[in-house]
């Protein structure tokens, strides 16, 4: 019977064949190597044109963050519109809010719409808003913008200096190389 895709045994990444002591004895370079290049190259993606002024305000201060964390590419170009444009929506629709309740003449204001029948339901700036939000949330959280979508996230890290210094091995290593 041929095999597909998924037949065989699941490769193991590189990381965990070094954690494992490297029992296949493949060359250690090339797993360092593996570990540490990222999967996508690390950059900045196209901004789109069909952002708003506020938009591409929270997109521009975004992105150096994200790129000295290492977890951006240009294939996110499309999360990262989303979570720039749903930011900017909710705060537009929080000033709209504000600007109502500033007007109002009870405390309902901009969270409690009042029909003419006296019905009374939450008000459709309130509801875009937490529409908004929701938006942000759920695509910021995977740009690590939340405190518990940053406890999965692989950022990639700057590695660790030596915490013993070996005068001699370093002196070897000057001669050496």
């Amino acid at each position: 019977m041929a095999g597909n895709g998924n037949s065989g045994r699941p490769s193991v990444p590189a990381a965990l064949k070094l954690l494992h002591g490297n029992r296949g004895r493949e060359n250690v370079a090339d797993l360092l190597a593996e570990v540490a290049k990222p999967l996508v190259p690390v950059g900045a993606p196209p901004m789109p044109d069909v952002l708003s002024t506020e938009a591409i305000k929270e997109w521009e201060e975004l992105v150096p963050a994200l790129i000295s964390l290492g977890i951006i590419s240009q294939l996110d170009a499309m999360a990262l519109a989303t979570y720039c444009q749903a930011v900017a929506d909710w705060r537009r629709y929080q000033r709209l809010i504000a600007k109502r309740n500033s007007e109002s003449q009870d405390e309902l204001g901009g969270d409690i719409q009042t029909f003419k029948t006296g019905a009374q339901q939450m008000h459709v700036l309130r509801q875009l808003a937490n529409d908004a939000e929701k938006r942000a949330n759920t695509a910021g959280a995977q740009f690590g913008l939340s405190p518990m979508s940053r406890r999965s996230l692989k950022a990639a890290q700057a590695p660790q200096g030596e915490l013993f210094p070996n005068d001699q091995r370093d002196a070897a290593d000057r001669y050496f190389s």
